[in-house]
């Protein structure tokens, strides 16, 4: 054997230091699952380590130094540094730079992709994940797991950013027979049941004992994406390569893994500040594939045509820039496939149907929240297509003012406790994850109806009231509100009511409406017009909006008004 250097010193302490590298590593590698690897499959290997002249891809002289030749080669000593943790290439292999992964994945191509990226465009290159919080917060660390009683043991050191912290590069065997576990992820398996191979190496951090954010707790309340209920559902291709995506439309095919929102090496910690529907670089979201409708239909009609904004690509502005594009790839013809109507056949967890969104905010309907586009950009809409700045709260109406702001889905879907916990729509105790002060919509706490009365008009859970100031206190925002406070109506449920209730004229699923002002008809579909116990509460048949919300004067904006005869519109009812 010839003896080799590490910085020009001579190592003579390499068996001793071979013998305790080996003894941490016996828990981690074997040969079967080493060779089964990335690292160590020469199929899926297309480079070595600049300068090093072995050609036997997967070969473990990539990384460690083997004091000996090797395929009849000698190997030039090291750039003069001192000894190196397990006799690696490289000692400046931690958080400040992880040089001894960069020095490959920065340097070779997979076919199709760009120079740096990996297979699936989900690590985007060292510029991208050096200023990700993964690399850039003192947290990420796998901290008390690496403890050696810990299962499974972690990194033997405290090095945060490391990539060590999420990845054995020798591969990783949890013992479930998935061998190995892709990309070579530790994983804890700390809820029974899931697939260590996708959420349970997020979650060996964010369950609370080591990142900030306990995203588990929010991810195992009620009403939740199904992060911890469908495993083994998700493809890697679906995130990169060409190969299709496996969000459905088959319900068995759906899935929300975490990595289907977020991309763990470019990932940020700003959250989302309304107005405004943008992906920061600083955002949870950055760096995460999504889709857009390579055109909006008409009125009312699914989109079935989408661009993948996903790699090969070097430019972020090519990956999802906005957040409904990452909530189409399941709410949409895109994971739902070709339907009738916006409701699908799949049932969510607040137990109604799960609609189509990208149909419900199509920007050629006539009333939409301002998701996509603005309310002046509404294109199906007409005048006045924005609301009166007494109608909504801040931020809505500040500047630039109503009609020309966006928002998030998350401004109004996210945890039930955002203020104190993890934030965005993992998991709620509220059903539709609905969020803010109020968080009660179609009906109370108590699974009554809100109504047009004063008390109900104030309420602070009301979900509505969140952004509109549905009743001030002295007035109401709308003459259609105030002429309908303490009238009676008759659904045929022999209940006399009093208060005419919201869903008996706008929709259930505030999302989108081919009405103005999400006027809902009763001849349309649970769950738009809202119906329980056999009644549909929908009241009307034709409406048409006027310039301005005190001028519901008359008889002649709505049509064929249950139980109220007087209503006859005569001229430009919605269709």
């Amino acid at each position: 054997m010839d003896i080799k250097y590490c910085g020009h010193k001579v190592f003579f302490c390499c068996t001793l230091l071979f013998l305790v590298t080996a003894a941490f590593f016996v828990s981690h590698v074997s040969a079967g699952i080493y060779t089964s690897t990335k690292h160590g499959t020469s199929a899926d290997r297309s480079v070595v380590t600049p300068g090093f002249i072995y050609t036997t891809l997967g070969h473990c002289g990539q990384c460690h130094e083997q004091h000996a030749s090797i395929e009849d080669a000698e190997m030039t000593p090291p750039a003069a540094q001192g000894p190196s943790l397990y006799a690696l290439f490289e000692d400046n292999f931690g958080a400040s730079s992880n040089e001894l992964c960069y020095s490959c994945h920065e340097t070779f191509t997979i076919s199709g992709m760009t120079l740096g990226y990996g297979q699936y465009g989900i690590y985007q290159g060292k510029t991208r994940y050096d200023a990700s919080v993964h690399n850039t917060s003192s947290n990420m660390v796998w901290g008390l797991d690496s403890q050696p009683d810990s299962i499974p043991p972690g990194p033997p050191y405290d090095d945060a950013g490391n990539c060590h912290n999420c990845h054995n590069p020798h591969g990783y065997d949890d013992g479930s027979g998935t061998t190995p576990i892709p990309s070579m992820l530790f994983a804890k398996d700390s809820q029974t049941g899931d697939s260590p191979a996708y959420e349970m190496g997020c979650e060996a951090c964010h369950d609370g004992t080591q990142a900030i954010e306990d995203v588990q707790t929010q991810l195992g309340k009620t009403y939740a994406h199904p992060t911890h209920t469908y495993n083994n559902r998700h493809s890697l291709p679906e995130t990169g390569q060409p190969g299709g995506s496996d969000f459905g439309p088959a319900a068995t095919d759906r899935h929300a893994e975490c990595v289907d929102c977020h991309n763990p090496h470019t990932v940020g910690n700003t959250v989302h500040t309304a107005p405004g529907n943008s992906i920061a670089s600083s955002s949870p979201l950055y760096g995460t594939w999504g889709v857009e409708p390579s055109s909006w239909p008409s009125l009312w009609t699914q989109p079935t045509t989408f661009t993948a904004l996903k790699p090969p690509t070097a430019s972020p502005n090519d990956m999802a820039q906005k957040e409904y594009q990452i909530c189409f790839k399941c709410h949409s013809y895109y994971g739902l496939g070709a339907q009738a109507t916006p409701v699908s056949a799949i049932t969510g967890p607040s137990g109604s149907p799960i609609t189509d969104q990208a149909w419900e905010f199509n920007r050629n309907n006539k009333a939409a929240h301002p998701v996509v586009v603005s309310l002046n950009n509404q294109t199906g809409s007409y005048a006045p297509k924005a609301l009166a700045d007494a109608q909504l709260k801040t931020p809505w109406a500040a500047a630039p003012g109503a009609g020309n702001q966006t928002m998030y889905c998350s401004d109004c879907h996210g945890a039930d406790d955002e203020g104190t916990s993890a934030k965005g729509p993992h998991g709620s105790s509220r059903k539709y994850m609905l969020k803010g002060t109020g968080q009660y919509w179609p009906t109370k706490p108590d699974g009554s109806l809100w109504r047009l009365d004063t008390t109900d008009g104030q309420d602070s859970d009301l979900f509505c009231n969140n952004c509109h100031p549905v009743y001030d206190g002295s007035d109401w925002q709308n003459e259609a509100h105030a002429r309908h406070t303490s009238r009676s109506y008759d659904y045929g449920d022999g209940n006399g009511n009093a208060n005419y209730p919201c869903v008996g004229c706008h929709t259930a699923i505030p999302h989108g409406s081919r009405r103005s002002r999400f006027i809902v008809y009763r001849s349309e579909p649970a769950p738009y017009t809202y119906r329980s116990g056999g009644i549909n509460y929908g009241l009307m048949d034709g409406f048409y909006k006027v310039a301005f919300p005190f001028d519901y004067t008359g008889d002649d904006e709505c049509n064929n008004v249950s139980t109220c005869d007087a209503h006859q519109a005569t001229i430009g009812i919605d269709p």
